[in-house]
């Protein structure tokens, strides 16, 4: 043992046994009346009770009571007082009603009727009030009213921690605010710094939007707040989710952490992800980490993924949903990939940049840039501009091909029924019988022609001005260049589930490599000889 503990030991002991009777002795000391106008004592019908009437002034340890009458229990040391009742704690809570019953040993005080609660610049008021004077806790449970120089909150219970300058506040809370309105189940609030902590079921609602959550906290001073769980903010057109929301009211800034979710109600639009940063007042919005963004479509939904998704107004401050970085995205009858996009609301229209390829009804389709037009949720008009090329599987080794300057795709139900060249056309294609035998390959060259599709298969193929072009046989089709120029087959990167939008070409080619390089450790090497 440490020498100077050795040496005060003796007086630590002493104070151990004597601090809890000096407790117990200033809890049990009398309530002593310093003033009344006059008193009542009539021992035969009370022999307990003393009554005082009129500008009655009593002091209890470090309690100053005034009251217009009392009745005083000298057994048990309790009080009750009536009229006009003002007690002063510690010379900072300041508490008022018309009617008090104060026991002195406990030093508990329950106040009733038009009951006011003072603490600096912090107003109670309810109608039952109970205050331990030595937690300093007042307590209410038939409803109450709190005003500060910044809120006005209003619960059926409360608790209120004055030298914390806390107050708990249960069941049917709402705050005012001049800026918002405040309904939780659960709440506490610092007078002091003016922080909320949401406990329970809470909306806030303002007039530009409403907020939801069930864990967080509020500085009503600075206007920011951190939402930790069930959360949602919702705005006239869009709704906003995610595992935690930071939000900065004056700055207008939003940050939504971990499963994030923003569906945009008037277009029908859902962008998904796990980091979202908002900023409210240009409604301009930054995407990242695993983005789903979805077309919502009664027919059929578009799902496209890429590495950040951008939404901005453009120069007519009509709304653009800019993706770029590995983009792909998936509908049953379309889909597509290229390294940035962009989606205008104004005309409903996709562009795609940066070796885009777009798949439809088995034919593939590429250009220098690519844009999809839709009108009424549907897809319109396919524009493919400058290099222009299609082609479709005709069976495993011959694949029809149609080349030229520009492309227009029409699209019906759907379904893409005819197809445009415009300049520079060429086509490599192989015609069937009535039998569906291949009979040859035609070769041809116009500068306009139109191609009619029915299903997944070229029908037709219309040359406006007179093709310059051959027809081969089948047995010769060997002997010929079956490939125009530009010709790549792809299908291999294209997404054939909304689930493969999130692989990407190099994934790909990289898990086919390990795969085979596992074989080539697995096959003995008398199998590979």
């Amino acid at each position: 043992m440490p020498n100077i503990v050795k040496k005060y030991l003796p007086l630590i002991l002493l104070m151990v046994i004597l601090l809890p009777q000096a407790s117990i002795a200033q809890k049990k000391s009398k309530i002593d009346i310093k003033n009344s106008n006059y008193l009542k004592i009539d021992r035969d019908l009370y022999p307990d009770i003393t009554k005082f009437i009129g500008h009655v002034f009593l002091t209890h340890q470090n309690i100053k009571m005034y009251c217009d009458s009392a009745y005083r229990y000298d057994k048990k040391n309790e009080i009750e007082a009536f009229g006009n009742v003002h007690i002063i704690n510690a010379d900072t809570v300041h508490i008022y009603g018309d009617y008090l019953k104060y026991a002195g040993d406990s030093r508990q005080a329950a106040l009733k009727n038009n009951v006011t609660l003072k603490n600096k610049n912090v107003k109670l008021t309810t109608d039952k009030l109970d205050y331990d004077m030595d937690l300093n806790i007042g307590y209410y449970d038939k409803g109450g009213t709190i005003v500060d120089s910044t809120n006005v909150l209003t619960s059926i219970i409360g608790r209120y921690y004055t030298k914390q300058n806390l107050f708990f506040f249960k069941d049917s809370v709402i705050l005012e605010n001049p800026d918002y309105t405040l309904y939780s189940d659960t709440l506490q609030y610092n007078t002091e710094n003016k922080i909320i902590h949401i406990l329970g079921p809470t909306r806030i609602e303002s007039e530009k939007e409403t907020l939801y959550s069930e864990l967080g906290w509020y500085n009503t001073q600075t206007g920011i707040s951190h939402l930790l769980k069930k959360n949602t903010v919702n705005r006239e057109t869009y709704q906003i989710k995610g595992d935690s929301i930071h939000l900065d009211k004056h700055n207008e800034l939003a940050m939504i952490y971990r499963n994030v979710e923003l569906q945009d109600t008037l277009n029908k639009l859902i962008a998904r992800g796990h980091y979202l940063e908002m900023h409210k007042d240009t409604e301009e919005a930054f995407l990242t980490d695993s983005t789903l963004f979805i077309h919502i479509n009664a027919q059929d939904s578009l799902f496209l993924h890429s590495d950040t998704l951008r939404f901005e107004k453009d120069t007519n401050n009509f709304n653009r949903i800019l993706a770029y970085n590995k983009v792909k995205f998936f509908r049953k009858d379309l889909q597509g990939k290229c390294d940035s996009l962009s989606y205008s609301l104004q005309d409903s229209t996709m562009r795609m940049f940066h070796n885009p390829i777009v798949w439809a009804q088995g034919n593939q389709i590429t250009a220098d840039t690519i844009s999809i037009e839709s009108q009424n949720n549907a897809i319109k008009y396919l524009h493919f501009r400058t290099n222009a090329f299609l082609c479709s599987k005709e069976d495993s080794t011959l694949y029809n091909q149609i080349k030229g300057r520009n492309m227009l795709g029409h699209v019906n139900d759907n379904h893409l029924d005819k197809l445009d060249i415009i300049g520079n056309g060429e086509t490599l294609y192989f015609p069937r019988d009535d039998n569906d035998i291949i009979v040859g390959m035609n070769v041809a060259k116009s500068s306009k022609i139109s191609i009619i599709i029915i299903g997944r298969k070229i029908e037709q193929i219309l040359f406006t001005k007179k093709p310059d072009g051959n027809m081969y046989p089948l047995f010769d089709i060997v002997n010929q260049k079956r490939f125009l120029k530009g010709f790549e087959w792809r299908d291999n990167i294209r997404p054939k589930t909304k689930d493969e939008i999130f692989i990407w070409e190099s994934s790909i080619i990289e898990l086919q490599n390990k795969l085979k390089t596992r074989l080539e450790k697995i096959i003995p090497e008398e199998l590979k000889e």
